[in-house]
């Protein structure tokens, strides 16, 4: 029998999932979801600083949600948020409900603000842009850009969604941690249909103040009961919820491939030096060996 740890008995008990509701009989779309769990696995390895967790703790609920958004479940999101702050370049990559993410510099550390709060800004950077990558199965790659517009993340994918998708959108995304542990991370998205009302849109901006304080809400109330409480007005009809978490699918073949395509050049290189190559993985930290006989190998399949 699992034991359970100190950070299982601070964290709300559910598994990391998304929840799918309409509301209005369809005016609007609403997805929730807790990320918890794959924000504390995330920053365990990658031995992130409390203001990395922070940022970790926003990319992921959005992520999840933007997945949840593809239509064909063999479809691939790849999202890379490359800003100029001090944290670098973080890409996340959705597949099938399955999450990965990798961080630039996971390990910097900034200032709290005066009021206490992780610097998210400053370490994600308030220049630069999100590029998302689609890609289904079977068909050219689908991609977009919009620039950054703060660099707290729910601003930045709120203008991705509205620019870049022409769907008006809010986006409300937190993180709780401190001193690595996570207590508590996730993210809402409500978007307006095709013929919504303006007054419903209205009286769901009226409602801003309890998205905004995302991390702290879901810290002790599931998703159902959240939305519930929040739309019960808005006549709520829960589509489904399904379990969301942290999976890496990088493989040996896969990394052997990435040699491969260095070129002969870097190969010989490599093996002139009669020491193994070892390869990483940017996601899960998974570490690879190849033997000098391996690149003799990959050398003999590319020759000309």
């Amino acid at each position: 029998m699992k034991t359970k740890t100190m950070t299982d008995q601070l964290i709300y008990p559910d598994k990391d999932s998304l929840l799918r509701l309409m509301l209005n009989d369809g005016e609007v779309r609403v997805m929730m979801v807790r990320t918890t769990r794959m924000t504390q696995e995330a920053a365990d390895i990658h031995q992130a600083s409390d203001t990395a967790t922070a940022a970790i703790g926003r990319v992921l609920p959005v992520c999840a949600m933007m997945g949840g958004l593809m239509k064909e479940e063999e479809g691939r999101l790849t999202v890379t948020i490359a800003g100029d702050g001090a944290g670098g370049r973080v890409t996340c990559g959705v597949q099938a409900n399955h999450l990965k993410i990798s961080v630039g510099n996971p390990q910097v550390e900034l200032p709290r603000h005066q009021d206490d709060r992780f610097d998210v800004a400053g370490f994600i950077g308030r220049q630069g842009q999100i590029v998302v990558v689609k890609d289904f199965k079977g068909g050219e790659p689908f991609s977009s850009i919009s620039h950054l517009v703060s660099g707290e993340l729910g601003e930045d994918f709120a203008h991705y969604f509205t620019v870049s998708e022409q769907v008006p959108s809010l986006v409300a995304l937190g993180c709780l941690n401190q001193d690595g542990v996570v207590l508590s991370s996730g993210g809402i998205l409500i978007q307006a249909m095709p013929g919504c009302s303006d007054k419903t849109i209205a009286e769901l901006e009226l409602r801003i103040p309890f998205y905004a304080n995302i991390s702290r809400e879901i810290y002790d109330r599931s998703l159902r009961q959240l939305a519930t409480s929040w739309f019960l007005d808005f006549k709520p009809k829960i589509l489904g919820e399904e379990e969301i978490s942290l999976q890496c699918d990088c493989s040996r073949e896969k990394m052997r491939r990435a040699l491969a395509a260095l070129g002969r050049a870097d190969l010989q290189d490599m093996l002139d030096t009669g020491e193994p190559a070892q390869l990483t993985c940017h996601f899960c930290r998974e570490k690879r060996s190849f033997t000098p006989d391996d690149i003799r190998t990959i050398l003999k399949e590319n020759q000309p």
